[in-house]
């Protein structure tokens, strides 16, 4: 395969690079820096085959010399009765030959290859992708519509950022929440119940109180006594029974009063237990 380009990572204090592929014109020769076009203000050419920068490209910088052939016009142009000379013949041959030579080496075929460089879709779609096998791999929208988050056997997950999941994540092991922030749970009215499973946990804004699902029903947790500033006097709890409810096993309950339960509501107690009104 022809070479039409060569590269090289700057080291922070080298200006001159050589390129070895042939070229018809000085504008044919290209530079880039980590992918990026330079103006030919940024560089000059040192000799035939040597490109002489301005400033040294930094230390770990990605350097490309490469070729692209101008073809908007042949190099030499032929009128009847002038002459036919031979280098204006060469040239032309070599415009067709260097400007093919770039299209086969940066081209990628249809059966596989190999990129070069940063592929820019100009906002249109790469399709009918396969679904990644490898860590490298492009993952798909269906493989992250159903990814499965399950890291057992394969150690610990770090996010480091905000982490969105529009659907239900599961999670096969503990969850720990390095922060000094809080952590926002679900929240909403008792109309808006989640189908209960137990061991859910919300935040109830009918009664301003936290309240999670022991099997049986909801039931408010956490919160205990408040009170203005640092004083934890006041035990509150709602005036209406809205749900059905049943006493823990063993245990007995307190509730100050009045209270109503609305129709069709039941609240069981079961024997040898007790739930006192106040």
């Amino acid at each position: 395969m022809a070479t039409t380009q060569n590269t090289y990572t700057g080291n922070g204090s080298l200006t001159e690079y050589s390129f070895t592929f042939p070229y018809l014109e000085e504008s044919d020769v290209k530079v880039s820096l980590d992918g990026v076009d330079q103006l030919t203000t940024a560089y000059s050419f040192a000799n035939a085959t040597t490109i002489s920068f301005n400033t040294a490209p930094a230390n770990g910088v990605a350097i490309r010399i490469y070729r692209v052939t101008a073809t908007d016009s042949a190099q030499a142009t032929f009128f009847a009765g002038s002459a036919i000379r031979a280098q204006d013949l060469n040239d032309n041959n070599n415009q067709l030959l260097y400007a093919t030579q770039e299209t086969v080496n940066r081209r990628i075929d249809s059966t596989g290859g190999t990129m070069s460089g940063d592929l820019n879709m100009g906002g249109n779609k790469i399709t009918n992708v396969a679904d990644p096998t490898s860590n490298t791999d492009v993952v798909t929208k269906n493989y992250l519509d159903t990814f499965s988050f399950n890291p057992a056997g394969t150690g610990n997950v770090d996010f480091t950022g905000n982490i969105t999941v529009a659907g239900t994540a599961t999670f096969s092991d503990d969850v720990t929440i390095n922060t000094t922030g809080a952590l926002t749970i679900p929240d909403g009215t008792e109309a808006e119940r989640p189908t209960a499973v137990t061991g859910m946990i919300r935040f109830n804004t009918d009664i301003t109180q936290f309240e999670g699902y022991n099997g049986s029903s909801w039931s408010s947790i956490g919160g205990g006594a408040t009170g203005g500033g640092a004083d934890t006097v006041f035990f509150e709890n709602s005036q209406t029974v809205t749900t059905n409810y049943t006493l823990t096993t063993n245990k007995n309950a307190v509730t100050a009063g009045p209270i109503t339960i609305n129709s069709g509501v039941t609240v069981t107690v079961p024997s040898g237990q007790s739930w006192v009104i106040v």
